[in-house]
């Protein structure tokens, strides 16, 4: 009987270190993707987070807020201090679905934009 727990601690082991490697192997896949895409120069706009502002969305990736706004269904003027996050909840707008029009309007602007990496 004794046998049988270090032959369990043992395979316990090795699938936690399987696990792990996994882990770690799909992070490094993604960070391997990243760079590809930042090298060739596609626009990021996996760093588009709710806590930013149309100014800074149109500052940071060239896109109007005019044409944001319109796309999102906000008010041509003002709330200019709002985050995504705030005007989706205030919008009732699905915070998914926000995005996806954001990031499609990031997309479809010129090549001449910035496009500044915001971290």
């Amino acid at each position: 009987m004794s046998s049988r727990v270090p032959r369990a601690l043992a395979v316990l082991a090795l699938v936690t270190g399987l696990l792990v490697t996994a882990v770690f192997a799909w992070r490094a896949w993604r960070q391997h993707e990243y760079e590809q895409r930042l090298t060739s120069g596609q626009v990021q706009v996996e760093t588009l987070r709710g806590w930013m502002t149309l100014p800074y969305i149109e500052r940071t990736h060239g896109v109007p807020q005019s044409r944001m706004r319109e796309a999102l269904g906000l008010p041509a003027q003002g709330g200019d201090e709002r985050s995504l996050r705030d005007w989706f909840e205030r919008q009732g707008i699905d915070p998914v679905q926000g995005r996806q029009k954001i990031e499609a309007l990031i997309l479809q602007a010129p090549a001449s934009a910035p496009a500044r990496d915001p971290r």
